[in-house]
């Protein structure tokens, strides 16, 4: 039961590194490349980044048929 918790543990902290290294590029371009450079584009928090990423993630994944 406490290797199940371990690995349980091990995988929720594999998912939120996983998580901040995908939205904080999103979030750093945004704020830096498109807020200079498009009137009314307002800087963007961590949580809009996150949710802009899993939506292209969404909505633009590719599948690769074999």
């Amino acid at each position: 039961m406490k290797k199940a918790v371990e690995v349980i543990f091990k995988g929720l902290v594999v998912a939120v590194v996983v998580t901040v290294i995908l939205a904080w590029p999103t979030q750093w371009l945004w704020n830096n490349a498109l807020v200079g450079a498009i009137d009314g584009i307002n800087p963007i928090s961590f949580w809009q980044a996150l949710g802009i990423t899993f939506l292209c993630n969404a909505l633009l994944k590719s599948t690769v048929s074999r």
